[in-house]
């Protein structure tokens, strides 16, 4: 799906398996793609049911909403300004996205009550 979004033609499955670095047979990417879908709804429903009994003392996804508004931000600047972009600035967008990513990215960023 990825390999939809970036490339301007539809790819064949054949074609996308040259992207991978391992060969892996076609039932193997269904069922690990099938599972991992499953765990991403499992995750989200878990942090819901959390949110609605009071564990977390905020809404579980703003932080996740604001980096994403980020990004999309970092994605529009480099798209409109082309070279013509200030290498200062574009560092410190990109230290605060990493710094972002990073702080998301640990377990220990869910905040408990």
């Amino acid at each position: 799906m990825l390999m939809d979004i970036i490339s301007d033609e539809k790819l064949s499955f054949d074609k996308k398996t040259l992207f991978r670095t391992k060969n892996v047979s076609r039932g193997s990417f269904s069922r690990s793609l099938s599972q991992a879908r499953k765990n991403v709804i499992s995750g989200i429903f878990t942090t819901v049911l959390l949110s609605y009994i009071g564990v977390f003392d905020a809404r579980p996804f703003d932080e996740y909403y604001v980096l994403a508004e980020k990004l999309k931000e970092y994605s529009a600047l480099m798209e409109s300004t082309g070279l013509d972009i200030n290498k200062i600035d574009l560092k410190r967008f990109e230290a605060e996205l990493i710094e972002g990513i990073t702080q998301l990215a640990t377990p220990t960023s869910i905040k408990l009550l």
